[in-house]
């Protein structure tokens, strides 16, 4: 199968070729854009999301002496990272590598074209490379636009152009940095030449180009088990698996008669838990790709979960298939006893355990129960009688004991309510994949 992802025909393969995006729906994504209350939205304050769970007298004594400056500090248990006081974005492998220090610093700039656009960091895990960049428009360049316009990238390794990758923006952690990523499908050598071109801004011709060494962050620890399942006519290979400082990433073939294919609406995702039971939680998906292959079709997906702390002994992989409806939600008003559960399916939903008022904030610590381990779920705020989201100062952060996220008001809880959306999946029953890590 050509391995080349086309983003047009995995949109198609994974929401179907009838998909309708109205006027309406258009609107709404720009009101986000905006607002930047989509992706990982940039961070006001360099506050950690955990409070610490036991206090003792003395400290309970300092906080209660203390300004209210250090009362809105951090509290968490302090991690042993150089970053820990920065800013983070990003899901939550990106945040480990923030909270590790593994960015290398770039800081380079180039002019052209009345834009200055810099690179300010970047990564490379084995996985997939992630840049941090900014870009500085003159007023004439500024033609009233409402949402950011993307830049167009172009990759070189070691003077090749290398184009195996799906790739996405997202906020950063400032105003106008943004993060981009890309998933790689192929491997890149461990200390490569990297050459960035950015061939366009919108309207605005480039190039920007840069150049600089980069060099991969540890050895990840990479399996290519080729292992299989199959029920009746359709089956499950795992054909890798990689560790890495930012992900646990799978490549899975999803293998069905193509009658069968072109019948099934919705999509296929993983759940994955290892040998303790434990979730190992997904982040994010690289594009999909399909194809026939000796009379059947094959979809390829390229999943990205959360980092693990230890390898595990094995990992077990649980497909389910997802269908696309009309979106529905759950919501549950906010001021009310807790722990506040929202259940998205048969299968599992959200605890909402602990919620904080700060100057101007809420703070909402939530975990998933059940399948909800693994497919994090957005949580989202509104007030009592309005369908407009209200401003997030960040999408999620990931904590010892589950996430937070961090909105921007001063309503009091009773004028507010929280929701999640509804999920209808259906678990494939036999054909669960359990492969073994060998260290």
């Amino acid at each position: 199968m050509n391995r080349k992802k086309s983003l047009k025909q995995a949109f198609i393969n994974k929401y179907g070729e009838d998909l309708k995006f109205s006027d309406e729906d258009m609107q709404l994504v720009l009101n986000k854009v905006h607002n930047k209350k989509v992706e990982q939205p940039k961070r006001k304050f360099s506050m950690g999301p955990v409070l610490m769970l036991i206090l003792t007298p003395l400290i309970m004594m300092i906080l209660i002496l203390s300004s209210e400056h250090l009362l809105m500090t951090d509290s968490k248990d302090a991690e042993p990272t150089a970053e820990s006081d920065r800013r983070l974005f990003g899901d939550a492998g990106i945040q480990t590598i923030i909270k590790n220090d593994l960015f290398t610093e770039i800081n380079q700039t180039v002019e052209k074209n009345g834009v200055a656009f810099t690179i300010h960091e970047i990564m490379y895990d084995g996985t997939r490379l992630a840049l941090v960049y900014s870009m500085d428009k003159e007023e004439s360049n500024q033609k009233g636009s409402t949402h950011p316009e993307f830049p167009f990238f172009k990759l070189s390794i070691d003077g090749k152009p290398f184009i195996d990758y799906s790739e996405g923006s997202s906020y950063a952690d400032e105003k106008n940095k943004f993060l981009q990523e890309f998933h790689t499908y192929t491997d890149i050598p461990d200390q490569f030449q990297l050459s960035i071109d950015i061939l366009r801004l919108g309207e605005i011709e480039g190039p920007w180009s840069f150049e600089f060494s980069l060099e991969k962050i540890k050895e990840k620890h990479y399996e290519s088990p080729g292992k299989s399942i199959a029920k009746g006519d359709t089956s499950l290979t795992l054909n890798e698996l990689s560790f890495s400082a930012s992900s646990t990433n799978l490549n899975i073939d999803m293998t069905e008669p193509i009658e069968k294919q072109r019948e099934r609406t919705g999509t296929y995702i993983f759940e994955v838990r290892d040998n303790k039971g434990n979730s190992i939680a997904h982040m994010t998906s690289g594009a999909t790709g399909g194809g026939d292959r000796d009379g059947k079709f094959v979809e390829n997906f390229n999943e990205y979960f959360e980092p693990v702390d230890k390898l595990p002994k094995s990992i077990t992989i649980i497909p389910y298939l997802e269908k696309r409806e009309e979106m529905d939600y759950i919501t549950m008003p906010l001021n009310q006893e807790l722990p506040i559960y929202l259940e998205q399916d048969q299968f599992g939903g959200i605890e909402i355990k602990e919620v904080e008022q700060k100057q101007g904030e809420i703070w909402i610590y939530y975990e998933g129960k059940g399948v909800s381990e693994s497919f994090r779920s957005w949580v989202d705020l509104k007030e009592k009688g309005s369908n407009t989201p209200i401003e997030r100062i960040n999408n999620y952060e990931k904590t010892a004991n589950g996430y937070v996220s961090k909105f921007k008001t001063s309503l009091p809880l009773e004028r507010l309510i929280v929701s999640t959306a509804k999920r209808n999946i259906t678990k494939l029953e036999g054909l669960e994949l359990e492969v073994e890590i060998h260290n």
